[in-house]
């Protein structure tokens, strides 16, 4: 045998090698990047998963917080008046608005009284309308005969909430 034939024998072996090492080389790869692109996919829809979870929360945060701000302007608002009896026959109730000094703000409103089922119950600011001796609630349609102003009794501020 010729060293040369030997030689080329080597080298075309050798190349074989190298080509049969490259391709199981290519192969792994491949495996390798399915995997990591299935797992960039399942990272990517838990993400999604968690920002859809986010965004969610978020609004139910603008609600609460929506929902706050009315609940604090309700309980203001209705701090501005004092609970006092009007009925003359029964138990009637009324809320009337504070003098001017009490009030901060708005303190140029005439006195009036705000029917107080309506402003507990339906959040409804009714203004009571007094003739003669009665006195009407134009929502709840209550017709209700009055103690003189000057002789009811104020009561503490109740919050049914």
């Amino acid at each position: 045998m010729d060293v040369s034939a030997l030689v080329s024998s080597i080298t075309g072996a050798a190349q074989l090698t190298r080509l049969l090492v490259d391709e199981r080389d290519r192969q792994k790869t491949a495996t390798i990047q399915v995997d990591l692109t299935n797992k960039i996919a399942e990272a990517q829809i838990q993400l999604m998963q968690v920002l859809g979870t986010i965004i969610e929360k978020d609004g139910l945060i603008q609600t609460l917080s929506e929902r706050v701000r009315k609940l604090e302007a309700d309980q203001n608002e209705q701090a501005r008046y004092q609970l006092r009896k009007v009925g003359a026959l029964g138990d009637f109730f009324a809320y009337e608005l504070r003098v001017a000094a009490e009030l901060s703000e708005r303190s140029d409103e005439p006195s009036h009284f705000l029917c107080q089922p309506c402003l507990d119950i339906r959040k409804d600011k009714s203004i009571l309308r007094t003739s003669g001796i009665y006195c009407f609630c134009d929502t709840c349609k209550r017709k209700v005969q009055i103690l003189p102003f000057e002789d009811a009794t104020p009561l503490p501020i109740r919050h049914n909430w």
